[in-house]
């Protein structure tokens, strides 16, 4: 029995229930069959790149950084066991884009198609949503987990890794990082450029 604070027991709980709300929702969506291709391959790439970009360097400490199970307290690895934790993570990765992808068809739908081009204020609410909700995470969810600064690995997508991790400001005394922003600061074009390319490659095999 894990013997967790009511912190942890908050965090467990809003973790659990970012990772399999893109579980359930595709299930729904796949038996409706009310999702777009595109958007489905968006969903699976996300997993992997965020997996491969910094989920599973972080967790197992893979470049000069401490693995998850060693920034936490044993309540947690109780509840959240080390070689499940990159996957729950990458998975609740997929909902934040889901998300990110809705917003920006509800917001521009009706006057442009979002995905057809680059265009910077679809990339600004992308940029706004993915770093914004990256803050709350680093603040309010993964604060009991993060370490500190030259805890955290090296990864694609935290090339300076805990060697430059300056805090950028406080929330209520907790840090928020460079790196732990970083990651999402670049998912944003990844995830805009993944959009346009298979908006417009499944637009030229209609035509």
């Amino acid at each position: 029995m894990c013997e967790l604070t009511n912190d942890e027991l908050w965090l467990v709980v809003r973790l659990y229930t970012f990772a399999f709300s893109p579980v359930i929702l595709g299930l729904y969506y796949l038996i409706k069959k009310n999702i777009r291709l595109n958007t489905s391959i968006i969903l699976c790439l996300t997993f992997f790149i965020c997996a491969a970009g910094f989920e599973l360097w972080l967790t197992y400490g893979l470049f000069d950084g401490l693995p998850v199970s060693e920034r936490r307290s044993e309540a947690l690895n109780c509840a959240i066991p080390q070689d499940l934790n990159w996957v729950l993570n990458s998975l609740g990765d997929v909902f934040i884009v889901w998300i990110g992808l809705f917003l920006v068809k509800k917001i521009f739908n009706k006057t442009i198609n979002p995905f057809e081009k680059w265009n910077w204020s679809v990339f600004f609410v992308f940029l706004f949503w993915f770093v914004g909700q990256n803050i709350y995470v680093e603040v309010f969810i993964y604060h009991l987990q993060l370490g500190e600064s030259g805890d955290l690995s090296w990864g694609p997508l935290m090339p300076l890794g805990s060697y430059y991790n300056p805090t950028l400001f406080e929330i209520y005394g907790r840090p928020v990082t460079f790196q732990s922003q970083l990651t999402w600061l670049l998912m944003t074009p990844i995830v805009y450029f993944l959009a346009i390319y298979l908006n417009n490659k499944s637009t030229n095999q209609n035509v």
